[in-house]
């Protein structure tokens, strides 16, 4: 019984030391979340898909996504940005979500992606993609 418990608390803790020690310096990329879809199994597993926008130091780019994982994450509203980094540049991201509360704890979560020319903005139905062009002539306004 002894082990059990000893066990049961080891996986209890091991989503807490994974989140730990995160370093925001290595996520140099910020995140915009401009639309998100995602469908729960019934064993509890999520899959999830939308759009966004990734924008390094240089440049920003439309990028549609899609992710498995244990809990979805929403999308983010006005100059709110998740951080992230490239796992493998253009087809994979891995972002940091943080937890409401806690501000030193993250979840994790690694998206398979598709990066456009493009960027997107919010519209009515969702996400709209508009030029490099007409994006710097908004920002510009």
């Amino acid at each position: 019984m002894k082990r059990l418990t000893l066990f049961l608390g080891f996986l209890f803790f091991l989503p807490v030391l994974s989140f730990a020690g995160k370093n925001l310096a290595d996520y140099p990329l910020q995140i915009q979340i401009v639309e998100s879809h995602w469908h729960r199994h019934h064993d509890g597993s999520v899959d999830g898909w939308g759009r966004g926008n990734v924008k390094d130091a240089e440049s920003i780019h439309a990028f549609d996504f899609s992710y498995e994982s244990s809990a979805p994450f929403q999308r983010t509203v006005g100059d709110a940005r998740y951080v992230a980094k490239w796992k493998k540049e253009q087809l994979r991201i891995e972002m940091l979500v943080g937890e409401i509360g806690a501000p030193d704890k993250y979840h994790t979560y690694d998206l398979r992606t598709s990066v456009r020319d493009d960027v997107y903005v919010p519209g009515p139905n969702g996400a709209v993609a508009i030029s490099q062009q007409e994006y710097k002539a908004k920002a510009a306004q």
